[in-house]
């Protein structure tokens, strides 16, 4: 794992074209430029189903209107809410969902003290909170030691090592193979993630432009 971290650092500039920025381990700009961990956290709900360009512009339109926070959110009714969030998919359901959540975020005394690793377990009983997204939000917008399991890097990570893997084995030999560290965990999602968007898809994978060829098992199967 740790020759990836480096050659996702030599690799950040295509890494940013896929939202991804490289940056300080306590910086919350990771996740594309946001600055909060509020706005990390709402378009962490946004963002299922929904493309990233249309969550950004979201995410400015509740900015501009002083509501890009938790706790400007849980003080908004329901139909309020709903008038910012049309141009994103399902967006009464999702709606419901932020509120829902803005409102348990402030009564556990805001984002600061909910997003620790020992509430896990009360995210994930919030409506729309997988596990996915749980871990996502611990690690970016709660800096917490925690490597999600996504999608991409499963993939990634199963062609690298020529291993048909489960999504939850990636977060295992994520956690057992490098040192709990903050910034190698961002890296390590941040650059999975850039490669499992860019080049290495699930049908007709990108081998020869991923700047990953040299050291996947995939690649010298399938040149």
């Amino acid at each position: 794992m740790s020759s990836l971290v480096e050659i996702f650092q030599n690799n950040r500039d295509i890494i940013r074209e896929t939202g991804w920025i490289i940056s300080e381990p306590y910086s919350f700009e990771w996740w594309d430029g946001f600055d909060t961990a509020d706005k990390i956290v709402i378009s962490a709900f946004l963002v299922q189903l929904t493309k990233w360009e249309s969550v950004k512009a979201t995410i400015s339109s509740l900015e501009k209107a002083n509501l890009a926070s938790i706790d400007s959110i849980a003080q908004l009714d329901l139909p309020t809410l709903e008038s910012f969030l049309k141009s994103i998919n399902f967006y009464k359901t999702k709606s419901r969902r932020i509120l829902n959540f803005s409102r348990f975020a402030r009564s556990m005394g805001g984002l600061t003290n909910l997003l620790k690793l020992e509430n896990r377990h009360l995210l994930l009983k919030q409506e729309g909170v997988g596990e996915e997204t749980a871990d996502s939000i611990l690690l970016f917008a709660g800096h917490q030691l925690i490597f999600p399991a996504t999608e991409y890097s499963r993939r990634v990570i199963s062609r690298l090592t020529n291993k048909d893997l489960r999504k939850r084995d990636v977060q295992n030999i994520v956690h057992e193979s490098t040192k709990p560290d903050l910034y190698t965990y961002k890296v390590l999602h941040a650059g999975l993630g850039a490669v499992g968007k860019a080049f290495c898809l699930q049908s007709k994978p990108k081998c020869n432009r991923c700047f990953l060829k040299q050291v996947c098992e995939y690649n010298y199967r399938y040149p």
